[in-house]
Formats: structure tokens, sequence, C-alpha cells
């Protein structure tokens, strides 16, 4: 009886160490867009719960790409954000999150109104990080100071205050 007593125990540990980490979900906090009757752009909130991760900014920024799933695309919601669109790199340093695009990001076929709703998203969804107060946008690697050619100025930190 002692002997089984003892293989019960290690089993026991064994059990015990997946269950911790299983339950460790966080919460995610991604913007989309949805357009009103009179063709205005509102900003939408979602909230998913994904399994935690080392690298949530990265996380979110890529199911933002993703789009809006099933749920959020029957409530209107939709993304601005260019199709096509990668996320090539995402870091955080002093507040300031650089976040690096593919080449698709430049190109939104919604003009302005477009650019402003692309960069809201990303802004707003980064922000949701209590350790980051604006985001830095790259495309390819390089800062560029518009996006567009109707000029949405990107070429310093964007922070939720600069789509009021």
């Amino acid at each position: 009886a002692s002997n089984a007593g003892t293989t019960t125990k290690p089993a026991a540990g064994v059990s015990e160490s997946p269950t911790p980490a299983a339950p460790s979900q966080m919460k995610q906090y991604l913007f989309f867009i949805q357009i009103d009757g009179d063709g205005s752009i509102l900003r939408k909130e979602s909230v998913r719960t994904i399994p935690k991760t080392n690298t949530p900014l990265t996380a979110a920024i890529t199911a933002l790409l993703d789009g809006p799933n099933l749920d959020e695309i029957e409530k209107g919601y939709i993304s601005l954000i260019p199709h096509g669109t990668k996320l090539l790199g995402a870091s955080v340093k002093n507040g300031t999150a650089t976040i690096n695009f593919s080449d698709p990001f430049r190109y939104n076929q919604y003009g302005v109104e477009g650019y402003y709703g692309q960069l809201m998203q990303i802004v707003y969804t980064a922000a949701a990080f209590s350790n980051i107060d604006n985001v830095q946008f790259l495309i390819e690697g390089e800062k560029m100071d518009y996006l567009g050619l109707e000029g949405v100025y990107i070429g310093a930190p964007l922070s939720i205050a600069s789509f009021h």
C-alpha cells in the first residue's frame, strides 16, 4: 500500500503542473470600425479572451490584422487596415510601441478617412496596454512622414490624443 501511495504522489504532481497554466487567459482589447447611417466612422472596442502570451502586443496586432470575428461582423464591425498588411515586428520602449508593417499598409482604398481609421484602430489597440502611451509606425522598417497621398502624418508617435 505504501508503494501505491508513493506512485500516486508523483502522478498527482504531474497532473497538477499543467492545471495552473491552463487558465492563464488574458483579455485582449481590439478596436474595429463601424460606419453609421450618415457615413461617420465609429470606433468600436471588442474584448476577446485569449491564452496568455509573452508577446501580447504582437498577439493583439496580429488578431487585428486578421479582422473581425463572426460575432463582431454580426455587429457590423469592419477593419480599415488594408488587406494583405502583415506585421513585421513590434517592440515597446519607454511607453512607445514601435510597430513595423509590410508595404500594403500604405495603400488604403478609402483615402484619408481610411488612413485615419486604420491608424486609430492600431493606436487604440496598442494603448489598451498599460505600458504603451503611443505608437511609432514603420513601414518595411522605415519611418515615413506621411501615410498616403492625402498625407496623414506618421513621422512621430501617435497617441489616443491624436484622434480627438
